[in-house]
């Protein structure tokens, strides 16, 4: 998992982006509700209501339903996609997921959930507020292994009743570790000509003392080191209680990937199958 967090050009859920597209910008443009009658009925009687218990229009809820048809109609297969932060690079954001998650535990229509990941892993920041929302659940939970799951993925999915692995040769799952990358600059600069001068308040002593362009200190190496082991401490306390009784070897916490096969005989998983076969599994814990 990487501490830091990007920015620059963010990423939208293009299904999610394309179909309100349609349909609420044409209507606010009218002047008129962006939700058109017919289409809240429509939902509301093919699934769960969209609307919380105040009678707000609520997202999680919204997605909820289209989770729960995925699942047969009594279990959320829950997407845990693409490069995991707090608000979502590629994926749905790990707030946003936890609130799906907390939504799930209390509606009636859901029986179980699935978590399907997809994932490299991502930031540490939130990570835990997601492991804690699936660790939590009332009812019974099964992560996938959809491909591919690492990093912040596994210190999430870890959390689940149970894992199921997709049965590939493909399949990975692992990773568990923590980084933090540093590039040092200066040598391009001078090469290039340029000299870099950071001037701070006079109170600023300390503000982004981990940049390209100075000298790392002794002290600030040893305070990285510290955070991320720190960090480390937490990933491997939350692997172990939600693989309690299950995990056959230390040797998983040093960050290497495993196919199906060792990732079952290091009890990271606990079988392998497809998708159908984890909402199967669900619905009979």
């Amino acid at each position: 998992m990487n501490a830091l967090t990007f920015s620059g050009l963010w990423l939208i859920h293009e299904p999610f982006a394309s179909r309100m597209e349609g349909i609420i910008l044409p209507r606010l443009a009218a002047g008129f509700d962006p939700i058109p009658p017919h289409f809240k009925a429509a939902h509301i009687d093919a699934g769960i209501s969209a609307r919380d218990k105040d009678g707000n229009w609520s997202r999680a809820r919204a997605y909820l339903d289209d989770y729960l048809r995925i699942g047969g109609g009594d279990v959320a297969v829950i997407p845990l996609e693409g490069t995991m932060s707090r608000y979502g690079y590629c994926g749905m954001g790990n707030e946003f997921l936890t609130d799906v998650i907390n939504e799930a535990a209390t509606e009636p229509a859901v029986k179980a959930i699935v978590i399907k990941g997809n994932t490299p892993g991502g930031t540490v920041d939130s990570v835990e507020m997601l492991a804690d929302a699936i660790k939590k659940f009332p009812k019974p939970s099964v992560g996938y292994v959809n491909g591919m799951v690492a990093s912040a993925g596994v210190f999430a999915m870890s959390q689940a009743d149970q894992i199921v692995m997709e049965n590939s040769i493909s399949s990975e799952i692992g990773s568990i570790g923590v980084l933090m990358v540093h590039i040092d600059q200066t040598a391009a600069l001078e090469k290039a000509g340029l000299k870099v001068t950071i001037f701070r308040a006079s109170d600023s002593v300390d503000k982004a003392r981990i940049n390209g362009v100075e000298k790392l200190s002794d002290d600030l190496v040893d305070e990285i080191q510290l955070s991320l082991d720190q960090a480390m401490t937490t990933f491997k306390g939350y692997v172990k209680r939600g693989r309690a009784g299950k995990l056959t070897s230390e040797e998983i916490f040093t960050g290497k990937m495993y196919g199906k096969a060792k990732a079952q005989s290091h009890g990271l998983v606990d079988r392998t199958g497809s998708l159908a076969d984890a909402i199967k599994l669900a619905r009979k814990l």
